[in-house]
């Protein structure tokens, strides 16, 4: 969230980052209560003061002569309650507006109206050149057996899928294999966290209120099913204060996340690209102010390492204004390739939040100067799985609708190939 200070202080800065990212808002009802709000403060303030004055007064007053004055410093006590609940209402009525304000964009992100406007800035391996017609993932799954989309169907409606034999096993190895990576190499603890969370939570990661119509709700207890590990990851230090020797926090965790994606519509809708449920192995950390920017750098290179690891090819985009994630200042897109599909397809996004959600959820650092000020928050899909399985099946596949098992994950899986169920 946007301090308030920083919205009162500096409007323009707001609405031109808000113009980068092609927000339209009008800001006139949330200035109009700030205006309202520092009015009423000013009236109580001077209340205040006129009842110190009253009090004093009374003091030195005749008994007789106090019956009047006791009166003024009633109805003076009166006005300042009513000011009082004025005051907090409109700063309730300011905190929800802000926190329906997206994060600014950094200054180096390029400013852009979509996805065209978006920078590739590097490729990474060669497309794989086929002597045949390459199959998408769901065709090649559901003939090995391993995708199971009339099942999914069956049992909770349309976008899930059930895996089935050699299916989950790779979703279970790729879960673990990226799980491993992480830890092993590059420095991460492991999180597994409850898959429920509360209102506060969702709230410090910027997904409340924004996208209250795309989260389950469990309505009894007022529990949402995780959008995102990057969720939890969030609220597991909310309302607390970290000792700065402590940072940087890196956790990785899976989880499987769930989304209603009501009302989306999206090319990518087949097979297990965009699903109700699905597996997400998520980077997150918590760093110092100073470090974040470097940090991201270092995470896209943790979640690439995965790519790398895996041998598909895939290109790194730089997210333009317009398509910054809600509550992010600068983002950085995977995106592999998907030869069923002669496309690239995003299975990763790494951001910085800068102090955006640690503001929202509470989380401060004490300095060794012993001053508190808000850390850093940072994300990254490493990866979104059912996509890494899907990029596996169309870009392994063979002529005969084997699959050739990623060296890596051969010691996982105890096998070099995957053939149709006998």
């Amino acid at each position: 969230m946007l301090p308030l200070e920083f919205v009162r202080q500096h409007p323009e800065l707001l609405r031109e980052g808000l113009r980068k990212r092609r927000d339209t808002r009008s800001l006139d009802e949330l200035f109009r209560l700030i205006d309202q709000r520092n009015a009423a403060i000013a009236s109580r303030d001077r209340l205040y003061a006129l009842l110190k004055i009253q009090k004093e007064q009374v003091r030195i007053l005749p008994i007789v002569g106090r019956a009047e004055q006791n009166k003024n410093i009633k109805q003076i006590t009166q006005d300042i309650r009513q000011l009082d609940l004025s005051i907090d209402n409109l700063e309730t009525r300011i905190q929800f507006i802000l926190l329906t304000i997206p994060n600014l964009p950094h200054e180096s992100v390029p400013e852009g109206d979509g996805e065209a406007d978006d920078v590739v800035l590097r490729y990474w391996g060669e497309p794989p050149a086929f002597h045949f017609e390459p199959q998408p993932h769901w065709i090649l799954g559901e003939r090995l057996g391993m995708i199971d989309v009339p099942g999914g169907t069956r049992i909770a409606g349309s976008r899930f899928v059930t895996l089935k034999g050699m299916g989950a096993r790779l979703e279970r190895t790729l879960i673990s294999f990226m799980l491993d990576t992480h830890t092993n190499e590059h420095g991460y603890t492991e999180i597994l966290p409850p898959f429920l969370v509360k209102r506060p939570v969702l709230q410090g990661a910027g997904q409340l209120p924004k996208f209250e119509e795309q989260v389950y709700h469990c309505q009894e207890d007022d529990l949402f099913l995780n959008p995102t590990a990057e969720v939890p990851l969030v609220g597991l230090h909310s309302d607390s204060i970290l000792a700065t020797e402590m940072l940087p926090l890196r956790y990785v965790a899976w989880s499987s996340a769930f989304r209603r994606e009501a009302g989306s519509a999206s090319r990518h809708n087949r097979g297990l690209l965009r699903l109700h449920q699905f597996n997400k192995v998520e980077l997150f950390q918590i760093v110092a102010a100073q470090d974040s920017y470097q940090t991201l750098e270092v995470m896209l290179g943790h979640a690439e390492a995965i790519l790398r690891a895996l041998e598909l090819p895939y290109r790194v985009i730089e997210c333009c204004t317009a398509n910054l994630p809600f509550a992010a200042t600068k983002s950085y897109d995977l995106e592999v390739w998907m030869p069923g599909q002669q496309n690239y397809v995003e299975i990763a996004s790494i951001s910085n939040c800068e102090a955006y959600q640690a503001r929202r959820a509470n989380i401060k650092v004490r300095t060794a100067q012993n001053h508190i000020e808000y850390p850093h928050t940072l994300n990254g899909s490493g990866l979104a799985v059912g996509r890494t399985m899907a990029a596996l099946l169309e870009l392994y596949q063979q002529a005969d609708g084997s699959v050739v098992v990623p060296k890596v994950l051969r010691p996982y899986l105890g096998t070099s190939l995957l053939n149709s169920p006998r």
